[in-house]
């Protein structure tokens, strides 16, 4: 799907694509649904973007804002004062069109631009806050598409810090092993109505060696067996007094009922696990 040579224009493609560009567009407003591959951004100035999509690139863009999902590292090039928050969107069809495109809720990349010019004086790219994310669009423009109720059920996709700052030093990073769709959404509604900040997450499949690192602390050699080959999903999540209210919740919840598809990394391990889980480990290609 292409959109080009449009100013100020509303644009809602509140469907999935296999890829999307956009060419020569200003001061637009414009949301692109999943996207199975690619979502291409060039020659485009002060436009806003909400984007859900396996990969990012922007090329000769400026001043445009973006609330981002993205399954790979975010890609600009050649250009400037690109703003980039988390996706904050939602309605109805999202989560089913999310799964025919292939894409994780749990797996957004949005915070790790990677900027081919980049310029340690005046860096290309900022973090936008991610309270304006929110109001990018202009819902009345949709002709009724999306009623207000929509927008405000519980996010498809969670809102993640990144590299923003973390409310506390207290963290856990809990590790969900394959097939546990079900309690990772269960977790993912009790750390919302618990106001726990989710830092990070992530879905991916680890090599045996990293497996063996990950779990080394857990002394179940079954582990790596159980995982090799699979998704595992890792999240990290912090506030005041964290680490008792997830064990209070993984044992005092329903969630104890899928005690064994879910692991919590010491603390004595988070950093330096969270670190190589999160930032470290590349995805195969």
């Amino acid at each position: 799907f292409n959109i080009e040579e449009c100013k100020n224009c509303d644009i809602f493609l509140l469907d999935y694509v296999a890829t999307s560009f956009v060419d020569d567009c200003q001061n637009c407003r414009i949301f692109i649904g999943p996207v199975e591959s690619s979502v291409f951004v060039r020659n485009c100035t002060s436009c806003s973007l909400v984007i859900a999509c396996q990969q990012y690139r922007c090329r000769d863009c400026k001043d445009c804002k973006l609330a981002l999902f993205s399954g790979t590292e975010p890609i600009i090039e050649s250009s400037q004062n690109m703003a980039f928050a988390c996706f904050d969107f939602n309605y109805f069809s999202l989560r089913g069109q999310m799964a025919n495109a292939g894409l994780k809720p749990w797996n957004n990349k949005w915070w790790m631009v990677y900027d081919f010019n980049k310029n340690e004086e005046k860096p290309n790219w900022s973090l936008l806050p991610q309270e304006e994310a929110g109001s990018l669009l202009k819902i009345e423009r949709c002709n009724g598409l999306i009623t207000p109720e929509e927008l405000e059920n519980e996010s498809v996709v969670p809102i993640t810090l990144g590299s923003r700052s973390w409310p506390s030093k207290e963290t856990r990073f809990i590790v969900f092993l394959p097939d546990s769709e079900p309690l990772i959404e269960a977790f993912l509604s009790k750390a919302l109505a618990s106001k726990w900040a989710i830092c990070r997450t992530r879905v991916v499949r680890l090599q045996e060696e990293q497996l063996k690192t990950l779990f080394a602390w857990a002394k179940e050699p079954k582990l790596v067996l159980r995982c090799k080959g699979c998704e595992v999903v890792g999240m990290q999540v912090c506030g005041d007094h964290i680490q008792k209210q997830v064990q209070d919740a993984l044992a005092l919840t329903g969630l104890a009922t899928g005690a064994k598809n879910i692991r919590v990394v010491p603390d004595k391990d988070t950093d330096i696990l969270a670190t190589h889980f999160f930032q470290t480990w590349k995805d195969e290609v």
